[in-house]
Protein backbone atom coordinates (compact mmCIF):
# COMPACT_ATOMS: atom_id res chain seq x y z
CA UNK A 1 0.00 0.00 0.00
CA UNK A 2 1.29 3.57 -0.67
CA UNK A 3 0.80 6.37 2.23
CA UNK A 4 -1.43 8.77 2.11
CA UNK A 5 1.41 11.43 2.10
CA UNK A 6 3.06 9.84 -0.67
CA UNK A 7 -0.60 9.71 -2.75
CA UNK A 8 -0.24 13.94 -2.36
CA UNK A 9 2.98 14.54 -3.12
CA UNK A 10 2.49 11.96 -6.43
CA UNK A 11 -0.58 14.33 -7.49
CA UNK A 12 1.51 17.50 -6.75
CA UNK A 13 4.18 16.12 -8.82
CA UNK A 14 1.72 15.01 -11.87
CA UNK A 15 -0.21 18.31 -11.89
CA UNK A 16 3.36 20.05 -12.02
CA UNK A 17 3.97 17.85 -15.21
CA UNK A 18 3.79 19.18 -19.19
CA UNK A 19 0.60 17.42 -21.16
CA UNK A 20 2.82 15.37 -22.64
CA UNK A 21 4.92 13.74 -19.45
CA UNK A 22 1.40 13.08 -17.71
CA UNK A 23 0.15 11.66 -21.41
CA UNK A 24 3.36 9.21 -21.22
CA UNK A 25 3.03 8.13 -17.38
CA UNK A 26 -0.96 7.09 -18.27
CA UNK A 27 0.24 5.40 -21.39
CA UNK A 28 2.21 3.45 -19.04
CA UNK A 29 0.40 2.74 -15.85
CA UNK A 30 -2.49 1.49 -18.12
CA UNK A 31 -0.39 -1.49 -19.49
CA UNK A 32 1.39 -1.85 -15.75
CA UNK A 33 0.44 -4.44 -12.90
CA UNK A 34 -0.84 -2.70 -9.78
CA UNK A 35 2.81 -3.55 -8.21
CA UNK A 36 4.44 -1.96 -10.92
CA UNK A 37 2.40 1.01 -11.09
CA UNK A 38 2.87 1.03 -6.82
CA UNK A 39 6.81 0.69 -7.51
CA UNK A 40 6.77 3.77 -10.48
CA UNK A 41 4.90 5.96 -7.85
CA UNK A 42 7.23 5.22 -5.15
CA UNK A 43 10.36 5.33 -7.29
CA UNK A 44 9.04 8.81 -8.61
CA UNK A 45 7.85 10.47 -5.47
CA UNK A 46 11.72 9.74 -3.62
CA UNK A 47 13.30 10.88 -6.83
CA UNK A 48 11.47 14.07 -6.19
CA UNK A 49 12.04 14.57 -2.92
CA UNK A 50 15.83 13.93 -3.27
CA UNK A 51 15.95 16.18 -5.49
CA UNK A 52 13.77 18.85 -3.07
CA UNK A 53 15.75 18.29 -0.01
CA UNK A 54 19.09 18.77 -2.38
CA UNK A 55 17.91 22.30 -3.45
CA UNK A 56 16.17 23.03 -0.20
CA UNK A 57 16.20 27.28 0.09
CA UNK A 58 18.15 29.41 2.75
CA UNK A 59 15.36 30.48 4.84
CA UNK A 60 17.29 33.06 6.56
CA UNK A 61 18.76 34.59 3.62
CA UNK A 62 15.07 34.42 2.14
CA UNK A 63 14.00 36.39 5.16
CA UNK A 64 16.82 38.81 5.05
CA UNK A 65 16.11 39.72 1.66
CA UNK A 66 12.28 39.90 2.47
CA UNK A 67 13.45 42.85 5.00
CA UNK A 68 15.75 44.56 2.79
CA UNK A 69 15.44 48.38 3.08
CA UNK A 70 12.34 50.27 1.80
CA UNK A 71 14.90 51.99 -0.40
CA UNK A 72 14.74 49.12 -2.82
CA UNK A 73 11.47 47.88 -1.94
CA UNK A 74 9.56 48.64 -5.77
CA UNK A 75 12.71 46.68 -7.15
CA UNK A 76 12.94 43.70 -4.97
CA UNK A 77 8.98 43.10 -5.75
CA UNK A 78 10.01 42.83 -9.49
CA UNK A 79 12.45 40.50 -8.84
CA UNK A 80 11.96 36.91 -7.45
CA UNK A 81 14.63 36.56 -4.80
CA UNK A 82 17.63 33.91 -5.03
CA UNK A 83 15.61 31.45 -2.94
CA UNK A 84 12.49 31.56 -4.95
CA UNK A 85 14.86 31.41 -7.89
CA UNK A 86 16.52 28.30 -6.26
CA UNK A 87 13.07 26.70 -5.83
CA UNK A 88 11.66 27.00 -9.47
CA UNK A 89 15.40 25.32 -10.25
CA UNK A 90 14.84 22.57 -7.73
CA UNK A 91 11.54 21.98 -9.35
CA UNK A 92 12.95 21.58 -13.24
CA UNK A 93 15.67 19.81 -12.06
CA UNK A 94 12.75 17.55 -10.08
CA UNK A 95 10.79 17.07 -13.09
CA UNK A 96 13.64 16.20 -15.24
CA UNK A 97 14.99 13.77 -12.84
CA UNK A 98 11.42 12.37 -12.57
CA UNK A 99 11.31 12.05 -16.26
CA UNK A 100 14.54 10.01 -16.40
CA UNK A 101 13.30 7.28 -13.55
CA UNK A 102 10.00 6.83 -15.30
CA UNK A 103 11.91 6.05 -18.65
CA UNK A 104 14.44 3.40 -16.59
CA UNK A 105 11.34 1.88 -14.68
CA UNK A 106 9.17 1.66 -18.15
CA UNK A 107 12.18 0.29 -19.83
CA UNK A 108 12.56 -2.48 -17.23
CA UNK A 109 8.51 -3.09 -16.60
CA UNK A 110 7.79 -3.41 -20.57
CA UNK A 111 8.91 -6.50 -21.64
CA UNK A 112 6.65 -8.27 -18.92
CA UNK A 113 3.56 -5.75 -19.35
CA UNK A 114 3.49 -6.31 -23.05
CA UNK A 115 3.80 -10.31 -22.80
CA UNK A 116 0.41 -10.39 -20.38
CA UNK A 117 -0.78 -7.72 -22.67
CA UNK A 118 -0.68 -9.96 -25.67
CA UNK A 119 -1.58 -13.06 -24.46
CA UNK A 120 -4.83 -11.80 -22.78
CA UNK A 121 -3.25 -12.58 -18.80
CA UNK A 122 -3.32 -9.07 -17.55
CA UNK A 123 -5.54 -8.92 -14.90
CA UNK A 124 -7.71 -5.99 -14.57
CA UNK A 125 -6.72 -3.65 -11.93
CA UNK A 126 -9.30 -2.67 -9.04
CA UNK A 127 -10.83 0.75 -9.03
CA UNK A 128 -9.90 1.59 -5.48
CA UNK A 129 -6.02 1.41 -5.57
CA UNK A 130 -4.10 4.16 -5.03
CA UNK A 131 -2.92 3.90 -9.18
CA UNK A 132 -5.73 3.37 -10.51
CA UNK A 133 -6.82 7.08 -8.35
CA UNK A 134 -3.56 8.51 -9.52
CA UNK A 135 -4.41 7.38 -13.58
CA UNK A 136 -7.92 10.00 -13.30
CA UNK A 137 -6.19 12.50 -12.01
CA UNK A 138 -4.07 12.44 -14.60
CA UNK A 139 -6.53 11.91 -17.07
CA UNK A 140 -8.56 14.82 -15.20
CA UNK A 141 -5.64 17.21 -16.00
CA UNK A 142 -4.73 16.02 -19.54
CA UNK A 143 -6.41 17.82 -22.30
CA UNK A 144 -7.66 16.58 -25.23
CA UNK A 145 -5.28 16.08 -28.15
CA UNK A 146 -5.58 18.14 -31.40
CA UNK A 147 -5.81 15.20 -34.43
CA UNK A 148 -2.94 16.09 -36.56
CA UNK A 149 -1.74 14.42 -39.97
CA UNK A 150 1.68 13.11 -39.50
CA UNK A 151 3.09 13.81 -43.18
CA UNK A 152 5.32 11.28 -44.58
CA UNK A 153 8.70 11.00 -43.59
CA UNK A 154 11.34 11.20 -46.26
CA UNK A 155 13.16 8.02 -46.87
CA UNK A 156 16.53 7.82 -46.12
CA UNK A 157 18.31 7.95 -49.12
CA UNK A 158 21.00 4.11 -49.44
CA UNK A 159 24.15 4.58 -51.63
CA UNK A 160 23.93 2.44 -54.40
CA UNK A 161 26.04 -0.39 -54.42
CA UNK A 162 29.43 -0.22 -56.49
CA UNK A 163 28.05 -2.77 -58.98
CA UNK A 164 23.96 -1.73 -58.78
CA UNK A 165 22.01 -2.49 -61.92
CA UNK A 166 21.11 0.35 -64.60
CA UNK A 167 17.12 -0.07 -64.82
CA UNK A 168 16.28 2.92 -66.92
CA UNK A 169 13.15 2.20 -68.98
CA UNK A 170 11.84 0.00 -66.38
CA UNK A 171 8.37 0.60 -64.56
CA UNK A 172 8.08 -0.99 -61.49
CA UNK A 173 4.72 -0.75 -59.30
CA UNK A 174 5.58 -1.68 -55.23
CA UNK A 175 2.32 -1.74 -52.84
CA UNK A 176 2.98 -1.63 -49.59
CA UNK A 177 0.22 -4.28 -47.90
CA UNK A 178 -1.80 -3.88 -45.73
CA UNK A 179 -3.33 -0.46 -43.87
CA UNK A 180 -3.87 1.18 -40.45
CA UNK A 181 -7.60 0.51 -40.69
CA UNK A 182 -9.14 -3.01 -41.75
CA UNK A 183 -12.13 -1.85 -44.30
CA UNK A 184 -14.43 -5.00 -44.14
CA UNK A 185 -16.52 -4.26 -47.21
CA UNK A 186 -16.47 -7.27 -49.15
CA UNK A 187 -14.46 -7.91 -52.41
CA UNK A 188 -14.21 -10.96 -54.97
CA UNK A 189 -11.39 -12.87 -55.04
CA UNK A 190 -11.28 -12.61 -58.22
CA UNK A 191 -13.68 -11.92 -61.16
CA UNK A 192 -13.97 -15.20 -62.23
CA UNK A 193 -14.30 -16.50 -58.39
CA UNK A 194 -18.15 -16.33 -56.42
CA UNK A 195 -15.95 -16.50 -53.02
CA UNK A 196 -15.06 -12.72 -51.54
CA UNK A 197 -13.03 -11.25 -48.63
CA UNK A 198 -12.46 -8.07 -46.98
CA UNK A 199 -11.42 -5.30 -49.27
CA UNK A 200 -7.99 -4.17 -46.86
CA UNK A 201 -6.80 -5.32 -43.65
CA UNK A 202 -4.26 -4.43 -41.47
CA UNK A 203 -2.16 -7.19 -41.26
CA UNK A 204 -0.13 -8.52 -38.15
CA UNK A 205 1.63 -7.33 -35.61
CA UNK A 206 5.28 -8.51 -34.51
CA UNK A 207 5.39 -11.11 -31.41
CA UNK A 208 8.12 -8.80 -29.33
CA UNK A 209 7.63 -5.43 -30.64
CA UNK A 210 4.14 -4.78 -31.30
CA UNK A 211 5.19 -3.11 -34.81
CA UNK A 212 2.06 -3.25 -36.87
CA UNK A 213 2.64 -5.14 -40.38
CA UNK A 214 1.42 -1.89 -42.62
CA UNK A 215 4.02 -0.06 -40.68
CA UNK A 216 6.90 -2.48 -41.78
CA UNK A 217 5.76 -2.54 -45.38
CA UNK A 218 5.62 1.37 -45.90
CA UNK A 219 9.05 1.62 -44.57
CA UNK A 220 10.41 -0.96 -46.43
CA UNK A 221 8.67 -0.25 -49.80
CA UNK A 222 9.44 3.55 -49.51
CA UNK A 223 13.04 2.94 -49.68
CA UNK A 224 13.45 0.21 -51.71
CA UNK A 225 11.32 2.31 -54.21
CA UNK A 226 13.91 5.03 -53.79
CA UNK A 227 16.96 2.86 -54.21
CA UNK A 228 15.54 1.73 -57.75
CA UNK A 229 14.68 4.85 -58.89
CA UNK A 230 18.51 5.60 -58.22
CA UNK A 231 19.24 2.48 -60.83
CA UNK A 232 16.89 4.67 -63.07
CA UNK A 233 13.71 2.85 -62.63
CA UNK A 234 10.50 4.58 -62.67
CA UNK A 235 8.85 3.39 -59.50
CA UNK A 236 5.19 3.92 -58.53
CA UNK A 237 4.00 3.09 -55.08
CA UNK A 238 0.25 2.28 -54.53
CA UNK A 239 0.50 4.14 -51.12
CA UNK A 240 2.84 6.25 -49.09
CA UNK A 241 1.05 6.74 -46.04
CA UNK A 242 -0.71 4.13 -43.73
CA UNK A 243 -3.68 6.10 -43.23
CA UNK A 244 -5.45 5.05 -46.74
CA UNK A 245 -8.28 2.87 -47.98
CA UNK A 246 -7.19 1.23 -50.90
CA UNK A 247 -8.23 -2.08 -51.39
CA UNK A 248 -6.47 -5.26 -53.06
CA UNK A 249 -8.52 -5.17 -55.81
CA UNK A 250 -7.54 -1.35 -56.71
CA UNK A 251 -4.42 -1.66 -56.14
CA UNK A 252 -3.98 -4.41 -58.49
CA UNK A 253 -5.26 -1.89 -61.03
CA UNK A 254 -3.39 0.92 -60.51
CA UNK A 255 -0.18 -1.96 -61.49
CA UNK A 256 -2.17 -2.81 -64.47
CA UNK A 257 -3.04 1.27 -65.65
CA UNK A 258 0.30 1.92 -65.55
CA UNK A 259 1.51 -1.41 -67.73
CA UNK A 260 4.14 -2.38 -65.04
CA UNK A 261 6.64 -4.36 -66.29
CA UNK A 262 6.94 -5.47 -62.60
CA UNK A 263 4.22 -5.43 -59.48
CA UNK A 264 6.22 -6.00 -56.53
CA UNK A 265 3.51 -6.69 -53.53
CA UNK A 266 5.93 -6.09 -49.77
CA UNK A 267 4.64 -8.33 -46.92
CA UNK A 268 5.37 -10.39 -43.41
CA UNK A 269 3.83 -13.27 -42.47
CA UNK A 270 2.47 -14.88 -39.58
CA UNK A 271 1.36 -18.37 -38.41
CA UNK A 272 0.04 -20.39 -35.14
CA UNK A 273 3.38 -22.33 -35.50
CA UNK A 274 6.42 -19.54 -33.59
CA UNK A 275 8.82 -22.17 -35.11
CA UNK A 276 7.40 -21.33 -38.92
CA UNK A 277 9.95 -19.07 -40.39
CA UNK A 278 12.17 -18.03 -43.34
CA UNK A 279 10.77 -15.55 -47.05
CA UNK A 280 7.75 -16.74 -49.37
CA UNK A 281 6.49 -15.84 -52.43
CA UNK A 282 3.54 -15.86 -54.11
CA UNK A 283 2.82 -15.87 -57.33
CA UNK A 284 -0.94 -15.73 -59.15
CA UNK A 285 -2.08 -19.51 -60.19
CA UNK A 286 -3.53 -17.93 -63.22
CA UNK A 287 -3.08 -15.48 -66.38
CA UNK A 288 -0.42 -14.43 -69.22
CA UNK A 289 2.89 -15.65 -66.84
CA UNK A 290 2.49 -19.21 -65.25
CA UNK A 291 5.06 -21.21 -67.41
CA UNK A 292 7.54 -18.79 -66.46
CA UNK A 293 6.53 -16.94 -62.88
CA UNK A 294 7.08 -20.20 -60.74
CA UNK A 295 11.09 -19.61 -61.90
CA UNK A 296 11.40 -16.63 -61.57
CA UNK A 297 9.65 -16.52 -57.83
CA UNK A 298 12.19 -19.58 -57.21
CA UNK A 299 15.41 -16.97 -58.22
CA UNK A 300 13.73 -13.87 -56.10
CA UNK A 301 12.97 -16.04 -53.03
CA UNK A 302 16.49 -16.94 -53.11
CA UNK A 303 17.77 -13.21 -53.60
CA UNK A 304 15.23 -11.71 -50.63
CA UNK A 305 16.23 -14.69 -48.64
CA UNK A 306 20.22 -14.14 -49.02
CA UNK A 307 19.89 -10.73 -48.00
CA UNK A 308 18.18 -11.38 -44.93
CA UNK A 309 19.87 -14.46 -43.71
CA UNK A 310 17.17 -16.81 -43.49
CA UNK A 311 16.23 -19.45 -44.93
CA UNK A 312 13.41 -20.14 -48.14
CA UNK A 313 10.06 -21.26 -46.42
CA UNK A 314 8.11 -21.70 -49.43
CA UNK A 315 6.94 -20.33 -53.30
CA UNK A 316 3.85 -20.56 -54.47
CA UNK A 317 1.12 -20.31 -56.79
CA UNK A 318 -2.22 -19.54 -55.46
CA UNK A 319 -5.57 -17.69 -55.93
CA UNK A 320 -5.97 -16.64 -52.59
CA UNK A 321 -4.70 -13.31 -53.03
CA UNK A 322 -6.86 -10.32 -54.44
CA UNK A 323 -3.84 -8.46 -55.31
CA UNK A 324 -2.06 -10.91 -57.20
CA UNK A 325 -5.49 -12.45 -59.23
CA UNK A 326 -6.75 -8.89 -60.80
CA UNK A 327 -2.84 -8.43 -61.68
CA UNK A 328 -2.16 -11.85 -63.98
CA UNK A 329 -2.12 -9.82 -67.16
CA UNK A 330 1.27 -8.48 -65.47
CA UNK A 331 4.58 -10.04 -63.84
CA UNK A 332 3.43 -9.84 -60.27
CA UNK A 333 5.15 -10.94 -56.75
CA UNK A 334 4.09 -10.86 -53.62
CA UNK A 335 6.76 -11.28 -51.11
CA UNK A 336 6.68 -12.44 -47.63
CA UNK A 337 10.23 -11.42 -46.01
CA UNK A 338 9.69 -13.37 -42.96
CA UNK A 339 7.65 -14.16 -40.00
CA UNK A 340 6.71 -11.20 -37.47
CA UNK A 341 5.20 -14.37 -35.22
CA UNK A 342 8.65 -15.59 -35.15
CA UNK A 343 10.85 -13.39 -32.85
CA UNK A 344 14.47 -13.94 -34.56
CA UNK A 345 12.79 -13.43 -38.20
CA UNK A 346 10.98 -10.06 -36.05
CA UNK A 347 14.80 -9.15 -34.99
CA UNK A 348 15.82 -9.46 -38.79
CA UNK A 349 13.12 -7.60 -40.24
CA UNK A 350 13.43 -4.57 -37.52
CA UNK A 351 17.19 -4.24 -38.67
CA UNK A 352 17.35 -0.91 -40.73
CA UNK A 353 20.57 -2.80 -42.87
CA UNK A 354 18.44 -5.61 -43.84
CA UNK A 355 16.31 -3.14 -45.44
CA UNK A 356 19.14 -1.99 -47.31
CA UNK A 357 19.88 -5.54 -48.43
CA UNK A 358 16.60 -6.19 -49.47
CA UNK A 359 16.38 -3.13 -51.69
CA UNK A 360 19.82 -4.38 -53.56
CA UNK A 361 18.38 -7.32 -53.73
CA UNK A 362 15.45 -6.63 -55.25
CA UNK A 363 17.39 -4.14 -57.59
CA UNK A 364 19.25 -7.22 -58.92
CA UNK A 365 16.46 -9.10 -59.84
CA UNK A 366 14.68 -6.45 -61.62
CA UNK A 367 17.68 -6.33 -63.84
CA UNK A 368 15.96 -9.38 -65.01
CA UNK A 369 13.51 -7.06 -66.97
CA UNK A 370 15.37 -4.79 -68.19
Amino acid sequence: MISEQTKRTFEQIVKAMTPEQRAVIQKHFENATEEQKIQMIEKIVSTYEANHREHEPDNTRVTAEANHSKDHQSTEEHKPSHGKRRLKKSVKNALWAIAAVIMLVIIGILGFSFKDKLFGTLESIPSETIATTSVETIQETTPSPTPTVTPTPEPTRIPLASDHPDLTGLTVVIDPGHQQTTDNEQELYASWLSATKPRCTSGTVGIVTGTPEYELTLDYSIIIADYLEQCGATVILTRDSNDVNISNQERAEIAVSNDADLFIRIHADAAGDSASSGVRVYIPDSGDFTDTSPEYAEQLSELIAEAEGLEVNDVRSTSLYTGLNYANTIRSFQISLGFLSNSDDEAVLMNEDNIRNVAEAISVFCEEFV
